[in-house]
């Protein structure tokens, strides 16, 4: 199928998502927007990607990443942080992702990085590596992009897929079997804290969803979905495999954040969780950074995992710097005796440098 730009561009006062049927970002926006009632459409552009780049109808927006958010006035963007940040100033009316207390949103924040960036890698390491989870993720998602196509069309797109899949899970630093065991056991541990506390409450902060709890509902998309990971969840987090599937469309959903502002065990134990591998790669890659060294490992689990010093992944570090920068030393003080525990409380200032690096906070 071949479509010209002008095919895809959205309906007047609507957004128009432009998605990969395995990514776990665009569902992470889709979510958030069927929760705040803001309108758009879904589309995952077939043929516009035939398993190692993408065709020229999608190229004409000039965005490499998925999901491409293309805005009313059909200006392209990606980076489903800043995007969604930007929605709340863009459509005050609807029902914020963003909890009351600068502290709050601190921590929202912090647990969404650490949903977008660690389980990433995590997701990437099951998802392309056993024979089982290659041949049915590869095959699901290259007929979510190609459509009706012949068997030797379809077969062409997984192993181009596949390939390439497998260069990204190295890139990002899941690729040595090795480790896999202490991923896994990482993985596991969340579901443990989610399930757990699902029996106190449906959200992070109360009864209603947080950027946060739409982070994690992106990775946790798609890791339902895969053969490994799916198994696992169903069989350890029923409750955490249910929400996963409710959150997809909570357009019709009330709550209210908590009456506390106190963080709960969950949210605790998730930035404790936080504290092992997901720190232990922003550290990593910041100081690799900060040398100008391409490259960087670091441990998890008593492995060592060996990764490309994203400059994205830097910046996302930096960010979360800047905004516990700018707490009240009241707001960091009320946060210490979460964030010592877990690694943090030390390594959240600046280092000489890092401010000047400091990238604008914005969608791409």
């Amino acid at each position: 199928m071949i479509f010209e730009q002008a095919d895809l561009m959205p309906r007047p006062g609507r957004y128009r998502i432009l998605a990969g049927p395995g990514s776990p970002y665009s569902h992470k926006v889709r979510a958030a927007l069927r929760y705040r009632r803001i309108p758009h459409d879904w589309t995952v552009p077939l043929g516009g990607f035939d398993g190692a780049g993408q065709s020229e109808g999608l190229k004409a927006f000039g965005k490499r990443l998925l999901p491409v958010v293309l805005y009313p006035d059909g200006s392209a963007w990606n980076d489903s942080t800043p995007i969604l940040h930007e929605m709340e100033t863009l459509h005050p009316d609807g029902p914020s992702l963003m909890p009351p207390t600068p502290a709050q949103r601190f921590l929202a924040r912090l647990v969404e990085d650490f949903a977008d960036e660690w389980l990433a890698v995590i997701l990437m390491a099951f998802r392309w590596t056993s024979e089982a989870d290659v041949a049915f993720c590869a095959r699901r998602q290259m007929a979510g992009w190609l459509g009706d196509v012949d068997e030797p069309t379809l077969t062409v797109g997984i192993e181009k897929f596949t390939a390439r899949q497998q260069m990204v899970r190295n890139f990002i630093g899941g690729g040595d079997p090795s480790t896999h065991a202490a991923l896994e056991g990482e993985y596991l541990a969340l579901l443990d804290t989610l399930e757990r506390g699902l029996a106190r409450r449906l959200f992070l902060f109360g009864q209603r969803p947080s950027i946060a709890d739409f982070g994690l509902y992106g990775m946790l998309s798609q890791l339902a979905i895969d053969p490994t990971p799916s198994r696992l969840m169903r069989a350890h987090a029923v409750r955490t495999y249910q929400w996963t599937q409710w959150v997809d469309d909570l357009s019709g959903h009330q709550g209210e954040w908590a009456a506390d502002p106190a963080p709960d065990e969950t949210l605790v134990e998730l930035v404790a969780l936080a504290g092992g591998g997901f720190l232990a790669m922003m550290l990593a890659s910041a100081e690799a950074a900060g040398r100008g060294e391409m490259r960087c490992a670091f441990q998890v689990g008593g492995v060592t995992l060996a990764s490309v010093a994203r400059p994205y992944t830097v910046s996302c570090w930096l960010w979360l710097k800047a905004m516990f920068a700018e707490l009240s030393d009241a707001d960091r003080e009320a946060l210490r005796p979460i964030l010592e525990p877990a690694g943090f409380w030390d390594v959240l200032a600046f280092a000489p440098g890092e401010a000047e690096r400091l990238k604008p906070f914005a969608k791409l």
